[in-house]
């Protein structure tokens, strides 16, 4: 096993926060520089993963080893540390190293570099013939100079092919499975162990029936609108609890249920509520969606959620002893779903891909103490 470069990496912004974890993964990082720890007398410091976080004045005693700068800032933390006598021979650019962003991308992964000439800071790529001079307080002041070069994204291409409406304003349900839902049942589908037992779903026991088999002992449908004994559906309220004060199940299963509450957090309570100890609550929102008129009209559309907001909700609850959040979804997809593309119209590679940045869907486990 090859031993690792050992560096100090400077800068602990969004930079950082993007790459920390290959970087700590490909490197030996002995400490980190960061501008907003202060420098005192007694040199105060703070701690990352375990490793030191100083004031890069403190540079002084770390004589040895490659920095990397993580900021977009490149040119005044190169100065910076040359006016603190580093050697300029030491310093490399953490903008270079993957995982990109979009901007990043497009600079460094065809044959793009940042080059140190005479205290100042130049783009280079000989694949495109460009030797640009950067802004040295933000790098991505280069986008203006490397407009109409063949690095610089076109839109058109992409613009040309979206129509002004959707193929289907029903999510897609006209041409298929939305794409929505395809995501419901890969969340569903991880959980199907916890559905068992008595089981409540609301509107309808469909995923009850699908993923829960003879794990489910009673199934119950919770209706706003209306209840039917003899299917046992019971008609209740989620933001005012009418009608819920009795009932205690194993499992409830809440799909695209909340954006249609205007107090979704009282429903979220009463979700939690529900439950037996030990029970758990799968509950799916949408994080991108249309809005349908007979929905806004009936019910009202009220939210679009988070991965953030679902778990700040239900962790903030006393009975709640876990929650998982799971997010799906990419710039494909949400596009795809806002046109009311169906999801057999698409690739389970395009459909299976996760970017965080897209929450067409988020899932989340909520378990009861």
């Amino acid at each position: 096993m090859s031993k690792k470069e050992k560096v100090i990496l400077f800068g602990k912004g969004m930079v950082y926060e993007r790459k920390k974890e290959r970087l700590f993964r490909d490197y030996d990082v002995t400490v980190i520089l960061d501008n907003g720890v202060t420098l005192e007398a007694d040199g105060g410091t703070e701690w990352e993963n375990g490793i030191q976080v100083v004031n890069p004045a403190e540079i002084i005693r770390y004589p040895e080893g490659k920095i990397l700068l993580l900021s977009y800032a490149v040119g005044e933390m190169y100065n910076q540390l040359r006016s603190l006598g580093v050697d300029g021979e030491r310093i490399g650019f953490g903008v270079m190293e993957e995982p990109y962003n979009t901007f990043e991308r497009m600079l460094f992964s065809d044959g793009g570099e940042l080059v140190f000439e005479e205290g100042e800071i130049f783009y280079r790529n000989d694949v495109w013939g460009l030797y640009l001079k950067t802004d040295a307080s933000d790098l991505e002041k280069l986008t203006e100079s490397v407009k109409g070069t063949p690095l610089y994204p076109d839109s058109r291409r992409i613009l040309e092919g979206f129509a002004l409406e959707p193929l289907d304003d029903t999510y897609g349900m006209g041409r298929g499975t939305p794409v929505d839902r395809y995501y419901i049942e890969a969340f569903l589908d991880c959980h199907k162990d916890l559905i068992r037992g008595r089981v409540m779903e609301i509107g309808d026991r469909f995923y009850t029936e699908k993923f829960g088999g003879n794990r489910v002992r009673e199934s119950v449908i919770l209706h706003v609108d209306r209840e039917a004994p003899e299917i046992g559906q019971i008609k209740g309220d989620l933001s005012t609890g009418e009608g819920l004060e009795a009932e205690r199940v194993n499992c409830l299963i809440c799909t695209q249920t909340l954006p249609f509450i205007y107090d979704f957090a009282s429903a979220a309570e009463r979700m939690v509520g529900l439950l037996e100890s030990g029970g758990a609550a799968l509950i799916t929102a949408g994080g991108i969606s249309q809005i349908i008129q007979y929905e806004k009209i009936h019910y009202g559309h009220f939210w679009s959620f988070t991965e953030q907001s679902l778990r700040r909700l239900f962790e903030s609850m006393e009975d709640v002893e876990s929650v998982e959040v799971r997010v799906y979804g990419n710039v494909k997809t949400a596009s795809a779903f806002l046109y009311g593309i169906s999801s057999e119209e698409l690739e389970e590679k395009e459909l299976d891909y996760r970017d965080s940045c897209y929450q067409v869907i988020i899932g989340v486990l909520v378990k009861k103490r």
